[in-house]
């Protein structure tokens, strides 16, 4: 599986963290849901700054950010 593959994976996974954090019923709930948003946030990130090399070529992209040169998402 290449980075893109994984980091879209990652970016599902993550969609559905966010709308089991929608869904609690419970503030526990809710804050376990919220973690795992966050920890699927940071994978997608981590595997989009891989591809960052490979995304000079679209340093005009609206998908870099301008200061940091990150690939956003």
């Amino acid at each position: 599986m290449d980075n893109f593959a994984q980091a879209l994976y990652a970016l599902k996974r993550q969609k559905m963290a966010v709308e089991r954090t929608l869904g609690a019923r419970s503030t526990e709930e809710c804050m376990v849901a919220s973690r795992w948003v966050s920890a699927w946030q940071k994978l997608v990130q981590a595997r989009l700054d891989r591809q960052a090399p490979a995304a000079s070529a679209y340093a005009g992209s609206r998908y870099v950010h301008p200061r940091t040169g990150m690939l956003l998402h």
